[in-house]
């Protein structure tokens, strides 16, 4: 009886729990693909003052010629008229730091008060080729390193050029550049160079090769076989023409969601649909990476300054984010470092579980995701609860950063950046 009870009462405690939440997306396609990219939060001005840097590094000069546009590291700065706290801004996988989720965030510190700064993916062109010391983005660690560093170069020429005048420095990131973020929390643990006061992730990814796959996937059970994307590809452009100018179109994540975000999809069309956006960010990793380092799995030929790139992506057949790591990086890692290393060898270095006692233990690090978020399994949603513990909170539903712009979502990451307590209750 007592039993009994007790289930009862953990069931109205959770309803009450989750009619608290009043985030209107339940479905957690719908949530990804209309609310990630839209703030629901009062007060933030559609456009913040910014101005874009580029950084001129030794491997920017050896950018292909075909990549020209890409040569030197971009970013941006929001910055506060007089002394203020500084915070850097991660973004999502493959995305510029000029995309729309991360300028989303930039509106919202800087109308906060903080300067910002904000932080292009490691898995996008302009990182690789720039940055990148291996050139083979997804091992946690080295990624952070070259992030770790390039971000100090960001900060020094900003004081420099611009005599930003920082209290304290914070950090934030959504999707990977959330798992980013704690890595680089890590880093400066022991480098001491930033000395982050507080550190808040936004739906991380845990485990890297779950995640990606996972993404993948939504698309591969969708069809029938890979010459069926091209007929999905068609159907998003006949919905672009008919709903905005075909050269106004930015053929990313975003730009994708944006014009499908008011049309009546099925689950499975939106699974598809998501799936196809990050498979373009796979087509791009696995060309440019490809290209880079001379590999030569997709294509024997180096194209020229202004060569038609169809041939090349033709080649590539939509390749996948489980294709680079078979591929490519397993192969890389294997050569660099030899030995009896195994393909799950390379993917453990891809997984946020290798510094768990280093998140157990830091009370600056908040994680926050969602019930329904597709990119973690339950083992992931799990590691969030038993590491975090109080720092961590997971909304009842919001798809995969769907509910980042969210008015309660916004308040409660405000707050403990601000005054370092987390509220974890709904």
């Amino acid at each position: 009886m007592r039993r009994c009870m007790r289930v009862i009462f953990m069931l109205i405690l959770t309803v009450n729990i989750f009619a608290e939440y009043k985030f209107p997306m339940k479905n957690p396609y719908v949530a990804t693909i209309v609310g990630s990219s839209k703030i629901m939060t009062k007060g933030i001005p559609n456009e913040v003052p910014t101005k874009e840097f580029k950084i001129m590094l030794e491997r920017s000069n050896k950018v292909p010629a075909n990549m020209w546009f890409d040569k030197g590291f971009n970013f941006s700065l929001s910055k506060q008229k007089g002394k203020a706290p500084l915070i850097f801004v991660l973004s999502g996988t493959g995305s510029a730091y000029n995309s729309t989720r991360t300028k989303n965030f930039q509106k919202i510190f800087y109308n906060a008060g903080y300067h910002v700064l904000t932080v292009t993916s490691v898995f996008n062109s302009n990182f690789i080729l720039n940055v990148s010391n291996s050139q083979v983005p997804g091992v946690l660690i080295q990624d952070g390193l070259d992030l770790y560093n390039i971000m100090g170069d960001m900060l020094e020429k900003v004081k420099k050029e611009e005599k930003v005048e920082i209290t304290d420095t914070y950090l934030m990131g959504y999707s990977m550049g959330a798992t980013h973020s704690a890595i680089l929390s890590y880093l400066d643990s022991q480098g001491k160079d930033f000395n982050f006061k507080r550190v808040y992730m936004v739906n991380p990814s845990i485990n890297l090769y779950y995640s990606a796959t996972t993404l993948d996937n939504m698309l591969s059970k969708n069809i029938e076989n890979k010459g069926q994307i091209v007929e999905i590809i068609d159907e998003v452009m006949e919905v672009v023409k008919k709903n905005i100018s075909p050269s106004d179109l930015q053929i990313t994540e975003e730009g994708i969601y944006s014009i499908f975000e008011k049309q009546e999809l099925s689950n499975k069309e939106m699974e598809r649909l998501i799936g196809l956006a990050f498979n373009l960010t796979s087509i791009d990793l696995n060309y440019i990476v490809d290209q880079i380092n001379g590999t030569h799995v997709y294509s024997n030929t180096i194209p020229g300054k202004f060569s038609k790139m169809y041939p090349y992506f033709e080649s590539i057949n939509f390749a996948n984010f489980s294709d680079y790591l078979n591929k490519l990086a397993y192969p890389y890692y294997l050569k660099i470092l030899g030995g009896n290393l195994t393909f799950n060898d390379v993917l453990k270095y891809g997984d946020l579980r290798i510094i768990k006692s280093y998140l157990e233990k830091e009370n600056k690090i908040v994680a926050v995701t969602n019930e329904d978020d597709f990119i973690l399994s339950d083992k992931d949603r799990n590691f969030i609860k038993n590491v975090f513990k109080e720092r961590s909170l997971i909304y009842p539903y919001g798809g995969h950063c769907g509910n980042m712009f969210y008015q309660t979502n916004v308040d409660k990451m405000l707050e403990f950046l601000e005054k370092g307590v987390f509220n974890n209750e709904l």
